[in-house]
């Protein structure tokens, strides 16, 4: 049974008045209350999702609010000087029994970090302030040890797992809200359970992945689909396809990821004009189903209107969010193949420092993009790019277009 509702019209005005008279109690300072409401107004295109619980959610990608994450995030950036990230993606595990052929981690090293070294970094980086945490794998559900290590560490967050349900149990969902898993986001490319199987390369997967998601919700989880559509389905209808199906089961979220030239499609190439008309189509599905006419439907979050200009531009590289890859890895994110150590043998500090000087302000540009071809140009068989190549190849990149609403609050000036 679905147990949040989404909020919109005049509902959402009257609830931004109250977290703005909230904020301005909390904060007493008018430069802080100004920057806050500056860098929250953004997110007043989105619905509004209010839980059973009673908190809502701005955003896909911020803490729900009131909790004390929720303020933590905000002053992350509007009290804190440097700005500090509020997100991280972090793998516990490349175990997967899947062979999706867009798979971001497929080159990536198999030897999964000690426990011991992953539990002590997952306490840095919540020690320093990342509220926001996306939970994977591979697949979490099959080193569910890891897992619930993890979980424990950072209960009372805002902490997401994404799974696809293989290697699921009733005792393991039940035990991940135990935790505080705020949600689950499970892998649906397609509407048609034949195409989708065909694409993880494992037969009854698509319906693993709805029965599981019906399953947290039960527990009282929110749910949503991670949905990655080639341009060419964008283009014939492929987001109004994927949207019905999620309002049949009920999902509270999709998240839309627009394909990436990394990974296992490290060196791929993408039709120029046929990508800027999914772009175009994305973005102006993301307005559509935020809007009142669509209040019942699921949240769309498309990752090309999320990260566009007008909204918070390119946040990898610690702006708002970073990747930490299974065997250590310190990313930018999870779509950029490149590293600044590996907490095997750096600390935490050490690689997130680098990743910052290379990160220094938001900027427009998707790293994902620009910097794909050179990326593969110096790649191997073995991914991300280790430390020593990563910084001779970032030596020479160019700072993009600052990232407007950073700019107006003034933030990383």
């Amino acid at each position: 049974m679905k147990k949040s509702r989404n909020i919109t019209g005049l509902g959402k005005l009257l609830f931004y008045a109250r977290m703005s008279l909230a904020c301005a109690w909390r904060y007493k300072s008018p430069s802080v209350l100004l920057k806050a409401s500056r860098f929250t107004s953004i997110f007043f295109k989105h619905k509004l999702v209010k839980l059973a619980s009673g908190e809502y959610k701005l955003d896909f990608y911020m803490p729900r609010y009131p909790s004390e994450a929720f303020f933590t995030a905000l002053e992350d950036k509007v009290v804190r000087r440097p700005p500090r990230p509020v997100s991280v993606v972090l793998s516990i595990s490349k175990a997967c029994a899947y062979k999706c052929p867009h798979c971001y981690q497929r080159k990536d090293d198999p030897n999964e970090l000690p426990l011991a070294t992953l539990v002590e970094n997952v306490r840095k980086m919540r020690d320093f302030g990342i509220v926001a945490w996306a939970v994977e794998g591979g697949e979490p559900m099959l080193r569910f040890e890891r897992l619930e290590a993890v979980l424990k560490e950072i209960r009372g967050l805002e902490v997401w797992v994404n799974s696809t349900g293989h290697a699921a149990t009733p005792e393991k969902i039940r035990r991940m809200r135990e935790l505080g898993v705020t949600g689950v986001m499970s892998s649906i490319h397609s509407v048609n359970a034949a195409e989708h199987d065909a694409f993880t390369g494992v037969p009854g997967s698509w319906q693993r992945a709805l029965d599981f998601l019906r399953d947290c919700q039960d527990e009282g989880m929110l749910v949503g689909f991670n949905t990655v559509l080639s341009d060419r389905q964008v283009v014939d209808g492929g987001i109004d396809r994927i949207m019905n199906l999620a309002a049949e089961h009920g999902c509270d979220y999709i998240q839309l990821i627009h394909p990436k030239a990394c990974g296992a499609w490290m060196g791929k190439t993408f039709d120029v004009s046929l990508h800027r008309e999914a772009v175009e189509i994305a973005k102006a599905a993301q307005v559509r189903y935020n809007s009142s006419g669509s209040r019942h439907a699921p949240v769309l979050t498309a990752q090309v209107y999320e990260e566009s200009p007008e909204m918070l531009g390119c946040c990898c590289g610690g702006i708002d969010r970073f990747y930490v890859g299974a065997s250590g890895e310190v990313q930018p994110c999870e779509f950029v193949n490149i590293s600044f150590g590996n907490l095997r043998e750096v600390s935490f500090e050490t690689a997130y420092a680098r990743m910052r000087k290379a990160f220094a302000i938001p900027c427009e540009e998707w790293t994902c993009q620009t910097h794909a071809d050179e990326i593969a140009s110096v790649a191997g068989e073995r991914l991300p790019l280790p430390w020593t190549e990563t910084e001779r190849l970032i030596r020479d990149w160019k700072p993009g277009t600052p990232t407007k609403v950073y700019e107006d609050v003034g933030i990383y000036r």
